[in-house]
């Protein structure tokens, strides 16, 4: 194996195999023990396991390459595990995956890899820091209707509903299963946006670009929901999705951005050019933004969580670390938020999770409550445990009440974003959040106040023209705020 795991030289072609049937590691890892048995050996092959045979840290054995031809039907020549040489060393090495010998790959370097890769991150870099401003930028390059303010989000005028509807009020449903979609991201338009892997062939998408070259420390492929359309005249089936995955959504979404930051950065990052449709070729080759079935469009459910009590309504805000998230990181943003997807890979949990207030439950638990994410390769979710089964207590006792404000799409990345907001009685609120932790696996909350500091942020004009004016704020977050602060009085229940 290589010394460290950053000199490891990931295997694009098991990684391919794993993405192309759909599988999480750990189902990989479930079926090569299945095999094991049917071979009479009982195998403890974990998911971690697998992720480091996928990123080249260790090298199968013999046994392990054959059960992988087999679970993917492939030959062993197709694993791309190429033939490797091996120098004599210690057996008790704990990260040794083949009877006692490390495992080196010849080195393979290409002149031009190293540079299109230091160029790739430089670009990446100017986009994290510079999102906000990309995505407003963006936003010009399409009609002024579109626009839903200065937030960065457009929106096609039908899916902004009039006034906010109660969660309880509308339904969503699964379009019928069609043709892929015509953008993926593995086009020529898009080449540009993709750096050289290191043997010299451009990476075959965006989110193995991201992968190899500057993997955030959240990243996994799971299932997810795409967005098929948006229609607020059909109560019952509202908002239609498909069946895609994350890392499909990201291949569209964070190459239109990557494409974005390459023309309207300056060239040392300093500042932000004027939006033009010249050289952004693969967002041309998108097309109509509000056909969102035309590409891989993946939605997150963006909630603005409101506690009202007599003194008045106030929120918190949630400061995304750059380096932990491959969307909207180095930004503020509205909590919880999150990708709409399924607990698991199993069955049931696809029928039991296609609902927005659970998806958001569990985006309660993550963000608010600090628990561990369901990663989507292991149980589903229990919405009868806490702290889940308190939050539908809640929900269903009237302690909280939810809006959907409307559909709008990030100007910068075309990302979907179902705009919500959950308004809490203190009481409630004060009850299921007592134990609020200060930072989760996507960022730290936002505190205010030197003397006493508090995560409270009042929900007044002035607060949000000062969060305005800071330039960080996500365009969902700016754009949920600002739509929230328009229905106020229905939001709130107040004349």
């Amino acid at each position: 194996m290589p010394a460290r795991a950053s000199d490891a030289s990931p295997n694009l072609a098991l990684y391919n195999l794993r993405d192309a049937a759909g599988e999480t590691q750990q189902d990989v890892a479930d079926g090569l023990n299945r095999l094991g048995l049917v071979r009479g050996k009982r195998l403890a092959v974990t998911a971690n396991q697998v992720s480091r045979w996928e990123r080249g840290i260790t090298f199968p054995s013999a046994l392990y390459r054959q059960l992988l031809a087999e679970h993917f039907g492939v030959s062993v020549q197709d694993l791309g595990l190429t033939r490797q040489r091996v120098t004599p060393q210690q057996r008790d090495t704990p990260e040794n995956d083949s009877g006692g010998f490390t495992i080196y790959q010849d080195p393979v370097s290409h002149p031009q890899a190293e540079d299109s890769q230091a160029e790739w991150r430089a670009v990446r870099r100017k986009l994290n820091v510079h999102r906000v401003q990309l995505a407003r930028e963006a936003a010009r390059l399409y009609d002024v209707e579109q626009r839903v303010g200065d937030s960065g989000l457009i929106a096609a005028p039908q899916w902004l509903p009039s006034s906010p509807i109660e969660l309880a009020r509308f339904g969503i449903g699964l379009a019928p299963e069609g043709t892929a979609p015509l953008v993926n991201g593995t086009e020529d338009a898009a080449a540009g946006v993709r750096p050289l892997a290191s043997d010299g062939r451009r990476h075959q998408r965006y989110s193995l670009a991201l992968r190899d070259v500057e993997q955030p420390r959240l990243f996994e492929n799971r299932l997810a929901w795409h967005l098929a359309g948006v229609d607020w005249s059909q109560p019952n089936h509202a908002l239609t999705f498909t069946t895609g995955t994350y890392f499909g959504g990201v291949d569209v979404s964070e190459a239109l951005a990557h494409e974005m930051a390459m023309y309207h950065v300056a060239g040392d990052g300093s500042g932000i050019l004027p939006a033009s449709w010249r050289n952004l070729g693969f967002r041309r080759l998108v097309g109509d933004p509000f056909t969102p079935s035309r590409r891989p469009t993946a939605p997150s459910t963006d909630t603005l969580t409101l506690r009202v009590d007599d003194d008045g309504a106030s929120f918190v805000l949630h400061n995304r670390a750059a380096g932990n998230v491959a969307v909207a990181g180095g930004m503020l943003h509205i909590m919880p938020a999150g990708v709409f997807q399924p607990s698991s890979v199993l069955p049931a949990a696809q029928v039991a999770d296609f609902d927005l207030w659970r998806n958001m439950m569990r985006e309660y638990s993550e963000e608010f409550l600090g628990t561990a994410e369901h990663g989507g390769d292991g149980e589903p979710a229990d919405y009868n445990a806490e702290p889940l089964a308190a939050f539908d207590r809640a929900y269903a006792s009237g302690g909280v009440r939810v809006f959907c404000l409307g559909v709008a799409l990030d100007a910068l990345t075309l990302w979907g974003e179902i705009l919500t907001v959950a308004v809490y009685d203190g009481p409630t609120y004060d009850h299921l959040f007592a134990d609020m932790v200060d930072s989760n696996e996507e960022g730290t909350v936002v505190k205010t106040g030197r003397v006493r500091p508090t995560s409270a942020l009042p929900f007044t004009r002035h607060t949000l023209d000062e969060l305005t004016a800071s330039g960080r704020l996500a365009p969902a977050a700016a754009g949920c705020l600002e739509l929230a602060w328009e229905h106020r009085r229905t939001i709130l229940g107040r004349s």
